[in-house]
């Protein structure tokens, strides 16, 4: 079963470089204070400046001075591709009023996701992702002192007991679930409805991988637990960062061994199962809403349903 082209999946397409080595071994952060090709991404609350479709990168000279809150400092990101300027992240807390950016457009990642080009959406994923880490890790898990930012921004060390602490990811399954009709006109997918979602938003299913359980045992238990499903034929089909604020989405498909369903009444609402037809008939009158085009959820229901989905979907 061919996976999902990585070009699908705005938050997983080709990204800047880096520099993961260099950063381990000296503070690029500071280098970069000293290079004149260095720029800094402003962030705000979540919110990164755009202009013209693109993200606004300040000169270092001209960027506002780095907050001194420890939940916010400054990291080094990488470099960019195409002329090698290092890039730093600077964040402030939301509401944070900036000299000079009085006027400044800004937006989140969920707006810009796919509006950006590759690389920038890249360079605002990780931002995100590392800026909302450090806010929420400021003290050491052991001792509650506050930690020491380190390696670039990538790491914090407790000066109390020397322990390392570095950013955190939570890998998330998510599955497209079919029948296994081989009939392409009969086969079905099972789309769910979150308790948070209004009553007509559907969308692949998903959950956490817990601590000793492998991607495809996540993949089972979730969906049994979810929608008392019973399902086989796990297949990888891609990943895709998902910075809301740490997760890593490992994308599969299962075949139902049970077509009965059962939601769970707490995480799952109500579940349908959709001929290919039948979702794009739903989709096209809007009668369900379905996931946006930066979520893996759309790429995989677009994989299964081999087209585009109606336009506004």
């Amino acid at each position: 079963m061919p996976g999902l082209n990585p070009a699908d999946l705005p938050f997983a397409a080709s990204s800047f470089d880096r520099d993961a080595v260099d950063r381990e071994h000296s503070d690029l952060r500071a280098a970069a204070a000293t290079d004149p090709t260095a720029r800094v991404l402003l962030m705000v609350g979540g919110e990164a400046p755009v202009r013209d479709g693109h993200l606004v990168l300040d000169s270092y000279d001209r960027a506002p001075a780095a907050s001194q809150d420890p939940a916010h400092p400054d990291v080094y990101l990488g470099r960019l591709r195409g002329d090698g300027s290092p890039v730093v992240l600077r964040s402030f807390p939301a509401g944070a009023d900036l000299p000079g950016q009085e006027h400044i457009t800004r937006a989140g990642l969920r707006v810009l996701g796919t509006e950006l080009e590759p690389e920038e959406t890249s360079l605002l994923v990780t931002a995100q992702a590392v800026a909302l880490w450090h806010r929420d890790h400021p003290r050491c898990p052991r001792c509650g002192t506050v930690t020491e930012v380190i390696r670039s921004g990538w790491a914090r060390e407790c000066p109390n007991d020397q322990s390392l602490h570095f950013p955190r990811t939570d890998p998330a399954v998510i599955v497209a679930i079919t029948d296994g009709n081989e009939d392409p006109e009969q086969e079905r997918i099972l789309l769910g409805r979150s308790s948070l979602w209004a009553s007509h938003r559907f969308s692949t299913l998903a959950g956490f991988v817990e601590p000793g359980e492998s991607a495809e045992q996540a993949v089972v238990r979730e969906i049994f637990e979810e929608a008392g499903i019973v399902v086989g034929s796990v297949h990888y089909q891609g990943s895709q960062p998902w910075p809301f604020p740490r997760s890593l989405m490992l994308g599969f498909r299962a075949v139902a061994q049970t077509i009965d369903f059962t939601p769970d009444g707490q995480e799952i609402l109500d579940l349908r199962w959709f001929t290919r037809a039948e979702l794009k008939a739903a989709a096209a009158d809007q009668s369900i809403v379905l996931p946006g085009r930066i979520s893996i959820a759309h790429a995989l229901i677009v994989s299964w349903l081999g087209e585009p989905l109606p336009e506004g979907n």
